[in-house]
């Protein structure tokens, strides 16, 4: 799925002649002002070791840090990515490398270079990943960490092309993956002898029955202690197996599977990977209480109840009839905010909670009535029962196994997703929960502005740190509704800016719904929508000023295990499971929509055939943020440093304050050069990896332990082909 928090790592080189800034995740600015890429310096290349004192596959700048890498940034720092070539895979470097100047490299120096090569000395160069950088060995290590060889149009290089449509240098982002693929498969044939093959625990074309799985279930059962076995739960890989899923695809479901449950699981203290029952590589067993048997939340009232998952969406219309049959409305929103303990410990009735709601599917996602929609449970294998608003589930005694794939995607649906998280119904709630620091009011925060990003206009969002997760960190972003039937980089050409943050850098933070009036209160900026009459639809501008707005607010904190949270919030910091195309979307599953219509439009997309299907949380949150926290540029303090004719003027743009030196300073204490908010990122990340290396090393089979692929979103898409469910607009 594409990018949701953040833009992603790259923004378009000086040789683009297509770049869009909807469903681009690029982090930087508009080519205005960079250099070309012709300019000579080179980064360090020499010869490094493994954080084990091991070499990682030949000569390079890589160091195994545990199932990733830490490269040099070029810039005196490191950055994290996730793939490492071991000793144990038997790759040679000096082959590859050999092989990747001759095809791939000369391409992505043509066509990226403007931003992914250290050469660029200016605020938004030297963008990882440095797959293009004027060092060859340096741009073979990056390039590794973007390439699938067993699946080349997975690539994440041709993914970034055809999928999200960044920088698609030639003549459209199909054309342009087309040949990132070629060049790719050039460099596979000067070393595909060196990739492993995946083994298989079962061979390949042998049927793995129902029976079987189930006389493996009972066997493990049999082994386990009654006080423990409400809570054993069994997952089976055996469907996918059987319908001749390759090994290499295999080991992605079963990551995918152990990222899954342990995204979900807010409070779990440790990453657990569920286990083996006996060597085959088929079924996985799991204790529901590794991922939910720990809360924040006190449960002991005798009616306490998971709250409904579904979104504002339907709520601000009509009344819902949430899976226990209660009717839920707009203001119970608002009694959504959870009772909390002291601090956080075991709790066996959480876990129970939780796998009941799992198994009820997801059922609650906005939808065009206040009935429920379908479950969507097919690969759930135990006795069905009708609920009151009349749809199958299963009782969690009536439960026997889950097809690995299923269970994957109901636990990353957004209403299964919201219940289980506990999710509150507004965001000041969630930021209580983890103890986000706004004791300073804005100065607790890293802004930061940046132009061209996966949403429709610029995008504005903060670091602030938290107390609960492993990282401590804490992300928001604030997205504006792009108004009308507008082409947006047309009238951001002209002059029109619609964001409100270029000529109003400075939020006020205000209160909304019992927020408060203390700055650790302050959820909620306040922006003024006025009409001017320009443009379609009246036009329509942001004055920056007092006043509620709608917007879009998407946030991403660490959890304790290492993963990331996620979560969505609408125009007055209510929770949602969706958001809407008109902000931000998931090309993921737009991929049959025109480049020119997905790319360019706002609200002119929805009349030439897109259809509103939303980005989903938190399905296309994994999908987007498959290493952790993407990367992005500040362009407002490196325009301000380093080349002010960059930053828009006029009405909308910086005029009524760029020449104010007290704001100017002001302005540069809020928003840190891009070199502050990287180092950030490239933390947050290491968090993440280290984590995501712990899933890797317990569920792939074989000696190669990267997945190359987001495997969580690989696996969803295989159930959704598979069990023919098909995509609405929160599923």
């Amino acid at each position: 799925s594409a990018c949701m928090s953040q833009p992603v790592e790259n923004a378009s080189s000086s040789s683009s002649s297509s770049s869009s800034s909807s469903s681009s995740s690029s982090s930087s600015s508009s080519s205005a002002g960079k250099p070309s890429s012709s300019s000579s310096s080179s980064s360090s290349s020499s010869s490094s070791s493994s954080s084990t004192g091991k070499p990682i596959g030949g000569p390079g700048v890589a160091v195994d840090k545990g199932g990733f890498v830490e490269l040099p940034n070029g810039r005196g720092g490191v950055n994290y990515e996730p793939v490492v070539y071991t000793e144990e895979m038997g790759f040679d470097k000096e082959v590859s490398l050999a092989s990747f100047k001759n095809t791939l490299y000369p391409v992505l120096r043509k066509n990226c270079s403007g931003c992914h090569s250290t050469e660029i000395k200016s605020g938004y160069g030297a963008q990882a990943p440095l797959h293009s950088d004027v060092d060859p060995v340096l741009a073979h290590e990056y390039a590794l960490t973007r390439v699938n060889f067993r699946d080349i149009p997975n690539s994440k290089l041709v993914f970034r092309m055809v999928v999200d449509r960044h920088n698609c240098f030639a003549a459209d982002c199909k054309a342009a993956g087309k040949e990132l693929e070629n060049a790719i498969k050039a460099w596979y044939n000067g070393v595909q002898g060196m990739v492993l093959e995946a083994p298989r625990s079962v061979e390949a074309g042998t049927k793995v029955t129902d029976a079987e799985v189930q006389a493996w279930i009972d066997a493990d059962k049999a082994k386990t202690a009654a006080a423990d076995k409400e809570f054993i739960q069994y997952a089976s890989f055996h469907v996918l197996h059987n319908e001749g899923v390759s090994a290499h695809n295999l080991n992605l479901a079963r990551v995918g599977l152990s990222k899954a449950l342990n995204t979900a699981a807010r409070w779990a203290p440790e990453i657990v990977n569920p286990a083996d029952v006996n060597g085959k590589g088929m079924v996985y067993r799991f204790d529901i209480r590794d991922y939910w048997g720990h809360t924040l939340i006190d449960t002991s009232a005798s009616n306490f109840a998971l709250f409904y998952g579904g979104s504002d969406d339907d709520l601000a219309f009509e009344q819902k009839i949430d899976l226990n049959g209660k009717s839920v409305g707009y203001n119970d929103l608002a009694t959504m905010k959870n009772k909390l303990k002291s601090s956080v410990s075991k709790d066996e009735k959480f876990a129970r909670l939780v796998w009941a709601r799992v198994l009820k599917g997801n059922a609650e996602g906005a939808g065009a009535d206040n009935k429920s929609l379908p479950p969507q449970i097919n690969g759930f294998v135990g006795t069905r029962s009708k609920g009151g608003n009349n749809q199958d589930y299963i009782k969690p005694a009536d439960f026997k196994y889950v097809e690995a794939a299923q269970l994957t995607y109901t636990l990353t649906r957004p209403d299964v997703y919201n219940s289980i998280m506990a999710l509150p119904g507004y965001s000041h709630f969630l930021e209580d929960e983890l103890g986000v620091d706004k004791s300073k009011g804005v100065d607790s925060f890293d802004l930061v502005l940046t132009q061209e990003a996966i949403t429709i206009e610029s995008r504005m969002y903060w670091r602030a740190k938290q107390k609960t997760g492993r990282g401590n960190y804490y992300w928001k972003t604030w997205d504006i509704f792009a108004a009308g039937n507008v082409d947006v980089d047309k009238q951001v050409a002209q002059g029109n800016v619609r964001f409100p943050f270029w000529a109003n850098p400075i939020p006020k933070f205000i209160s909304t719904q019992q927020g408060g009036t203390t700055p650790d209160k302050l959820a909620m900026i306040a922006t003024v929508y006025l009409f001017d009459g320009q443009g379609d639809n009246g036009g329509g501008y942001y004055s920056g000023k007092d006043g509620g707005q709608q917007s879009a607010e998407e946030v991403i904190w660490s959890l304790p295990n290492g993963l990331q949270g996620y979560a969505l919030f609408g125009g007055f910091n209510q929770r949602r499971v969706d958001a809407f195309v008109h902000i931000v979307r998931d090309p993921r599953i737009q991929l049959t929509v025109a480049d020119d219509i997905l790319d360019n439009y706002a609200g002119k997309a929805l009349d030439k055939g897109v259809k509103d299907v939303r980005l989903n949380n938190a399905s296309s949150c994994i999908g987007c943020h498959s290493d952790g926290m993407n990367r992005g540029n500040n362009d407002l303090r490196d325009y301000m440093d380093e080349n002010p004719e960059a930053l828009p003027k006029g009405k909308y743009g910086v005029d009524g304050w760029i020449k104010d030196a007290a704001k100017v300073a002001r302005v540069k204490e809020l928003y840190k050069p891009s070199k502050v908010i990287r180092e950030h990122m490239e933390g947050d990340r290491k968090v993440f990896l280290e984590a995501a290396g712990k899933i890797n090393k317990g569920m792939i089979i074989g000696t190669d332990k990267n997945t190359y692929t987001e495997p969580t979103i690989w696996t969803i898409e295989w159930a959704r082909k598979f069990y023919k469910f098909p995509v609405t607009r929160s599923s």
